[in-house]
């Protein structure tokens, strides 16, 4: 089975039948299903102005 954590947005695939249980009663993972297509938006990171020194 898959979750999201929805804090995150990470899709973990859990096989362990006790780590399921957990995962399904806690409000901060939701069931995934195996064909559905996770969106993945990659982290945007801010591009620092390069300093052009002239000697």
């Amino acid at each position: 089975m898959f979750f999201k954590n929805k804090t995150t947005g990470l899709v973990w695939e859990v096989t362990h039948p006790d780590h399921i249980k957990r995962c399904q009663n806690d409000n901060n993972y939701e069931e995934v299903k195996q064909g559905a297509k996770v969106k993945v938006e990659p982290k945007q990171v801010e591009k620092k102005k390069s300093s052009s020194k002239k000697n």
